[in-house]
């Protein structure tokens, strides 16, 4: 294929990401793409623009985009209780009216939205931080939230800390897909699609190794191939779609996105 017709792909470089990105950056599956990895707010501004062909975008983002059809070859999902979207504050969350949100986040700003006006009937204030610093998030709202690999260090004694996932879950009962693969409609991309399919079921074969590769702390390995294993759902099943609709048509309702419905690749 020649370097014209190679799609640009875009993976965020998170943690959760790294079975899908470890084959290729290993050799073991071949990538007939240009991959570029950023944080997914990033990555999704690149896909809207026009960027990148095929992205792994947060879910909101979909909703935002008419032109977007899902690729359900891979995602990330979580049921219940995820460790990586993380609500912190000195308040109960009840009392909560302000939040200080990481500026990678898009999706999870939607998702705690639903659930402050769902669960408890208000409409909260949103500040966007400059960066990932509890205690300087904490300075401009009553709250903050975190994602990725840097919710890791929230410190769970010093403040009040609610998984989102878990709060979701305890709210519908549902799944949360947190970010998707997409593409453009009408754009056919089967190649970078059947490799990118390849390289989640390589990685989820190696989701030790991985674990191992990022620390040599053992036990810090484990509670990473933890993660990797028990919190973070990477198909596209039934119960992904139903849960990423309901999402979709909430956000909808609260006018957080265009779209609702489901359009694949």
């Amino acid at each position: 294929m020649s370097e014209v017709l190679r799609p640009r792909v875009g993976i965020h470089d998170f943690l959760n990401s790294r079975p899908i990105l470890h084959p290729f950056r290993h050799g073991l599956v071949n990538m007939p793409f240009k991959l570029v990895t950023d944080t997914p707010a990033n990555l999704a501004d690149m896909f809207h623009n026009g960027e990148l062909d095929m992205a792994l975008i947060p879910s909101i983002e979909y909703g935002r985009n008419p032109d977007a059809v899902i690729v359900p070859v891979v995602c990330i999902a979580s049921i219940g209780k995820v460790e990586t979207v993380l609500l912190f504050s000195e308040n109960a969350i009840e009392d909560i009216d302000s939040v200080c949100v990481d500026p990678r986040s898009r999706t999870s700003v939607a998702m705690l939205r639903i659930l402050m006006k769902e669960r408890f009937g208000k409409d909260i204030s949103i500040v966007t931080g400059s960066g990932s610093n509890p205690e300087e998030m904490l300075r401009n709202a009553e709250a903050g939230l975190l994602i990725g690999d840097a919710a890791f260090a929230v410190n769970r004694e010093k403040y009040m800390v609610h998984d989102l996932g878990e709060e979701w879950f305890t709210h519908c009962g549902r799944p949360f897909v947190h970010a998707m693969l997409c593409a453009k409609r009408g754009e056919k991309w089967d190649e970078a699609v059947a490799a990118i399919a390849e390289a989640k079921e390589a990685g989820l074969k190696n989701r030790e190794l991985i674990a191992r590769q990022e620390t040599h702390d053992h036990r810090k390995a484990d509670e990473i191939y933890d993660y990797l294993s028990k919190r973070i759902i990477y198909d596209l099943n039934s119960e992904e779609k139903d849960g990423l609709s309901h999402f979709l048509s909430a956000a909808k309702r609260m006018d957080l996105c265009l779209r609702d419905n489901l359009e694949f690749y």
